[in-house]
């Protein structure tokens, strides 16, 4: 494995359970590299969200095992519901984005991923704004239709920059969601979307990354379930604590600023 290859496999697994996109970061490094063609940056995007979504199987086996069995048929229920709704907005920009990424030229695509990853700040922003006025938050269970909006939102997260945990926690928290609870529900719906993403590449031939031996590949896999799975324990503890916005701005802002030039 290349050295850069660790470094993409580092940024996935460290950032993809963060409020900040993983994609973009990972799509910002490789591009500003070159290590890829950059009609294949965002096909080994969706590589590298395969070792995460196995990081949640492992994570939460006997939640995964009730999905499948339908022994928990209203978690199964949410869950569809969500990745349906995902697929409403994601495949239009999913197969947009694929064709019109070749036209973005040096700085411009770092502009892009900024305003995306400021786009995630100020959604991170919105829920702390909005507890902040009530003394005792009332909290719910998601629902179908909870499950339905978050699964909209969750499918503009296909656009590099924008973190998809961080829009799906940031809408499950607004339709006041209990903070623990929207924490497991975005990652148990991460898992339907990569598969479902990585089977539309499979199926419409762009899953192939030549640039990448096989084995590279699943060396970069392996690093990022294992950094992703030690990454989402630590969120898991340090959630209630860590507020996240304020990377998203600084990153964002720092993305924006390097790519003013290439505009000049």
């Amino acid at each position: 494995m290349e050295f850069w290859q660790l470094i993409v496999a580092l940024i996935q697994g460290l950032v993809e359970w963060l409020p900040i996109s993983s994609e973009g970061q990972a799509v910002l490094f490789v591009f500003n590299i070159g290590a890829v063609p950059l009609e294949s940056v965002i096909t080994l995007a969706v590589w590298l969200h395969m070792g995460t979504a196995i990081a949640v199987i492992v994570r939460y086996p006997r939640t995964i095992m009730e999905i499948l069995s339908l022994q928990d048929r209203q978690l199964f229920r949410h869950l569809l519901i969500s990745t349906i709704c995902t697929a409403i907005t994601a495949m239009p920009l999913y197969f947009l984005l694929k064709n019109a990424i070749s036209i973005f030229q040096g700085e411009i695509l770092n502009i892009l991923i900024g305003f995306l990853l400021l786009a995630t700040a100020l959604l991170l922003y919105l829920p702390s704004r909005t507890n902040s006025k009530a003394t005792k938050p009332e909290t719910i269970e998601p629902s179908d239709r909870i499950a339905a909006m978050t699964g909209l939102a969750q499918g503009f997260s296909v656009l590099p920059g924008l973190s998809r945990s961080g829009i799906t926690i940031s809408a499950l928290l607004l339709q006041k969601v209990d903070k623990e609870k929207a924490l497991r529900f975005s990652f148990l719906m991460s898992v339907p979307a990569v598969f479902g993403i990585f089977a539309v590449e499979y199926i419409t031939g762009g899953a192939a990354l030549p640039t990448i031996a096989p084995l590279d590949l699943l060396g970069m896999e392996i690093v990022v379930f294992v950094v992703g799975l030690t990454s989402m324990e630590g969120l898991l503890r340090l959630a209630q604590s860590v507020s996240f916005w304020k990377l998203c701005l600084f990153l964002g802002s720092l993305a924006v600023i390097f790519g003013i030039p290439a505009l000049l």
